[in-house]
């Protein structure tokens, strides 16, 4: 069982520490998108309307001739802010005299990391499937506990060939991870199985919670070009692996043992006897950059 752990003298700062592990291990996007610390909370990200509008041939390079441009076309400005989202828990501190600190402040975080993540992940794939700008393709097999692994095939090449080419143009996408219900997952991870196709298959499968996506649909983008980014400001104020990451020279061999800082916590003590208040907050949003490597179907 994964215990808080004492990297630091602060029961604070380890309590950070040990939802930074568990909401990385929970918020799938997390681990696949791009993570950066916004501190201003906005963004504005130009996208183009039409990246496939290049302007003549590629052409060979000589001296005093200039390469010709690509050109995007009118871009469109997506702006956004991150969202903060937190819980509070009054905790009784005779607990530490009992000897059940730690084990009700795990409980707690638990609840809490659980939380967030269940909330950010329908956020992130809410933004991410209104942003989408891939138009998903047509004739697409219905999977079902009776489908075959290629009925999966046949929908994944429809799927490839529907982001690579766009108006008969390449487009520089190319799927190869796709979000949907837990319960859909399952089924085409099956379905693959019982046809002895799982190493044929051009995706990788990531179930999430029905509520963030809707049975029968599905979210697939292109993970290996950057086609969004997950904005998040961690507060130095209230996380300690955000005040490390100020100066990661100085702090690189603590940085390697220590997630990216997401989560921030702050505990006060009012004035009330035996009492403590322990804030447990996250501040995040997804920010669109290329929505040709994204396909709502």
């Amino acid at each position: 069982m994964e215990t808080i752990p004492y990297l630091f003298d602060e029961r604070k700062q380890n309590l950070e520490v040990y939802a930074q592990k568990k909401i990385y291990s929970t918020l799938k996007l997390l681990n696949k998108l791009p993570l950066v610390q916004n501190p201003s909370g906005n963004f504005t990200n130009y996208v183009s309307d039409d990246p496939t509008d290049v302007t003549g041939d590629a052409i060979s390079t000589a001296d005093g001739m200039d390469y010709n441009e690509i050109k995007f076309g009118e871009p469109s400005a997506y702006r956004g802010s991150t969202v903060p989202k937190g819980y509070m828990f009054k905790m009784n501190t005779r607990l530490e005299d009992q000897g059940k600190m730690d084990a009700t402040l795990q409980v707690f975080m638990n609840k809490a990391v659980a939380n967030l993540a269940n909330y950010y992940d329908k956020l992130y794939l809410s933004s991410l499937s209104n942003g989408a700008g891939a138009v998903a393709p047509q004739g697409l097999n219905t999977i079902t506990s009776s489908s075959t692994g290629i009925d999966v095939l046949e929908n994944e090449l429809k799927i490839i060939d529907a982001m690579e080419v766009k108006n008969d143009t390449e487009t520089g996408f190319s799927p190869n991870t796709c979000f949907l219900p837990r319960a859909d997952a399952l089924a085409i991870k099956l379905a693959l199985a019982k046809s002895n196709l799982l190493d044929d298959s051009n995706f990788e499968y990531i179930g999430v919670p029905a509520a963030s996506i809707g049975s029968g649909h599905k979210l697939v983008m292109d993970m290996n070009n950057p086609t969004a980014t997950v904005e998040k400001f961690a507060d130095p104020n209230y996380s300690v692996i955000a005040q490390l990451e100020q100066e990661p020279d100085m702090n690189a061999e603590l940085l390697m043992q220590l997630p990216k800082s997401f989560i921030n916590i702050k505990m006060i003590e009012p004035n009330e006897p035996q009492r403590s208040y322990i804030y447990v907050f996250a501040e995040s949003n997804v920010n669109i950059l290329e929505p040709n490597g994204i396909m709502y179907i």
